[in-house]
């Protein structure tokens, strides 16, 4: 499909819209699938060997995030109930994307080694939309430009440092407010 990145912040703000959602309150990825009917399930959830779900929580949290599936006709998102509350919902925030976005899940999402992999374009698309969704860009924008802390905008937005840390830069706010610095110096 390849979307640009306005137009990625743009469908974020009607999804929001669509949900009640102001830029001032954060996303609720568990809302949008009960809007949508998109079920979330843990991974201490689904019918899996023990062996695996030890692997995934206890082992190696870190192999592993998310996966969105075929359900029938619809679809379901498994997740990682080992990773922190804001990286939980970062992780479903980018299942949501993939089917906001309307990528296609075909048996090309899964490569050789068995991982999801839908190619990097739609995984930027994805993680962009994502962020949008969690931390809509105007906010990130006047956060940025007051020169507040990430930290503040993440525990507004219930979302991690990095992100709030990445929202804002992406925002261009810091550097509207550093052009606006140097025109008063003047």
């Amino acid at each position: 499909m390849g979307f640009s990145k306005a137009a990625l912040g743009r469908l974020a703000a009607e999804v929001r819209q669509e949900l009640g959602l102001s830029d001032a309150v954060p996303f609720d990825p568990h809302l949008w699938a009960r809007e949508y009917g998109v079920p979330f399930v843990s991974i201490d959830e689904v019918a899996a060997s023990p062996e695996a779900v030890e692997y995934f929580i206890r082992d190696r949290p870190d192999r592993w995030s998310a996966a969105l599936l075929k359900n029938g006709s619809g679809h379901i998102v498994v997740y990682n109930s080992a990773h922190s509350v804001v990286r939980v919902r970062s992780n479903l925030a980018h299942e949501v994307a993939h089917l906001v976005a309307e990528h296609v899940l075909t048996s090309s999402w899964i490569d050789g080694d068995g991982c999801a992999g839908v190619g990097r374009s739609q995984e930027t698309e994805a993680a962009e939309l994502a962020g949008a969704l969690l931390v809509p860009a105007n906010a990130a924008k006047v956060h940025a430009m007051r020169g507040s802390p990430a930290s503040s905008l993440a525990a507004r937005f219930e979302v991690s440092i990095e992100m709030a840390t990445w929202r804002m830069r992406a925002s261009g706010g810091a550097k509207i407010a550093e052009r606006a610095q140097m025109r008063r110096r003047r």
